[in-house]
C-alpha cells in the first residue's frame, strides 16, 4: 500500500466512521502527511508515514500533539512499529495502525453491514427490552465483538458499548448507479436473498480481546 493510499484510508476511517472533519494538513510531502481532524471541541493530530516507527516518532507526535492542542493523536505507517513504540504510544494515548495492525475502512464494500455504536440512552433502551436492565446479564446474553474486530477498531468503540448491526437491502437504482446494470442487479438479488425481510438489526456488545 502507497502512503497515499494510507491516508486516503485514514481519512475515511476518522469522517466517515468516527464523524470528524479534516480541519488542516500540516505536512504534505513524499513519506509524511501530518493533518489536524476535528470533531466538535475533540481534535486529532494524524501523523501518516513509510517509516518504520520508532520511539522518536511516538515522542514527536506527542509535542506535536500538544502545540496543537490535540487530545489524541494517530500514527499510520505502510510498514511497522516497534514494540516500544507501540507501548509508548498506549500509554500517551496515541493510536497506531500498521502492517501487524493494519486497518482499512470497510464499510464500502457492500457485503460489509452498518454499525455504530449506540449512544447511552438508546444502549440503555436495548438493555431493558433484551437483558432486565441489567448490564450483567447483557454481557452474559449478548453476543460479543472484540476490540480487535475491525468494526469495532473504525468505530473506535469500548469495551461495554453496545453496537447496533444493521442489514439492509438498498434500493435496486442506488445499486446500479454505483457498480454498473448487471454488477447492481446482481448484488440486489443477493442481498434479497441474504436478508428476505429486507432488514435485519442484530447488538453486539464490546468486550477487550
Amino acid at each position: 500500500m502507497s502512503i497515499e493510499k494510507l491516508w486516503t484510508e485514514v481519512g475515511k476511517i476518522l469522517e466517515k466512521g468516527r464523524g470528524y472533519k479534516l480541519r488542516s494538513t500540516l505536512t504534505s510531502k513524499k513519506d509524511i502527511i501530518e493533518a489536524i481532524f476535528q470533531k466538535g471541541n475533540s481534535k486529532i493530530y494524524v501523523y501518516v508515514t513509510n517509516k518504520k516507527l520508532s520511539v522518536q516518532h511516538i515522542r514527536r507526535v506527542r509535542r506535536a500533539m500538544e502545540e496543537h492542542n490535540c487530545g489524541e493523536g494517530l500514527i499510520a505507517t505502510i510498514r511497522e512499529a516497534t514494540p516500544q513504540a507501540r507501548k509508548e504510544a498506549e500509554s500517551l494515548n496515541i493510536e497506531i495502525i500498521d502492517m501487524k495492525q493494519p486497518l482499512i475502512y470497510i464499510f464500502d464494500h457492500w457485503l460489509v453491514p452498518q454499525h455504530r455504536v449506540l449512544p447511552p440512552e438508546e444502549a440503555k433502551k436495548v438493555i431493558d427490552k433484551y437483558a432486565g436492565g441489567s448490564y450483567q446479564t447483557a454481557y452474559r446474553i449478548f453476543p460479543k465483538i472484540l476490540t480487535s474486530d475491525p468494526a469495532v477498531r473504525i468505530l473506535k468503540a469500548k469495551p461495554g458499548q453496545i453496537i447496533e448491526i444493521r442489514r439492509v437491502v438498498p434500493p435496486i437504482d442506488e445499486l446500479i448507479k454505483k457498480y454498473g446494470e448487471k454488477t447492481g442487479r446482481e448484488i440486489y438479488e443477493l442481498l434479497k436473498r441474504l436478508i428476505p425481510s429486507r432488514e435485519e438489526i442484530y447488538y453486539r456488545i464490546v468486550v477487550e480481546e
